[in-house]
């Protein structure tokens, strides 16, 4: 038998977890930003001066007691609650449909949340991870996101028609 990091839905699993962590960290030290503003600069004596004076405005957050929301516990949903319990953070999870197998495989410290309203009012991350159906489509909508808490990031690793872009601009 193959082991278990080489079945090809968990190596899947296991790349989407990865990118929801870079995502997680790119979100919270501000580094797209960042890094956009410093390759901007003009070249010059005081160039580390003006990145230093500036730096403050890209600081961000740290990880260790922030909250991430997970919407779809499957293979992937666990994995990245493992991921964030590792790095210090409380996982809250919802799936209505989560499997046996699923629930086996979540960290025993992931919260149950009785309904997605609950977990985007509770998280500081959001991120998804279900698939595109029709009650799926656009599932998180204005409304959603009006229950999440100033300035908490939405990771969408679903399909982008689970999110209503629309809404998120506004």
């Amino acid at each position: 038998t193959l082991p278990f990091s080489f079945v090809p839905e968990v190596v899947n699993a296991n790349a989407v977890k990865e990118l929801v962590r870079a995502a997680m960290l790119a979100s919270a030290r501000h580094l797209v930003p960042a890094a956009a503003y410093v390759s901007g600069l003009a070249a010059g004596a005081d160039f580390d001066k003006r990145v230093e004076e500036a730096k403050k405005q890209f600081a961000g957050v740290e990880l260790p007691g922030r909250t991430l929301g997970i919407v779809g516990l499957g293979a992937i949903g666990s994995l990245v609650a493992d991921t964030a319990i590792k790095l210090g953070m409380k996982a809250i999870g919802y799936d209505p449909e989560i499997t046996v197998d699923a629930a086996w495989r979540l960290p025993s410290s992931v919260r149950k949340a009785n309904s997605i309203d609950e977990v985007i009012r509770h998280a500081d991350f959001i991120t998804l991870h279900v698939p595109l159906l029709p009650v799926t489509r656009k599932l998180i909508d204005a409304k959603k996101l009006a229950l999440a808490k100033p300035g908490a990031y939405l990771l969408n690793f679903s399909r982008d028609a689970i999110v209503d872009e629309d809404a998120v601009v506004a």
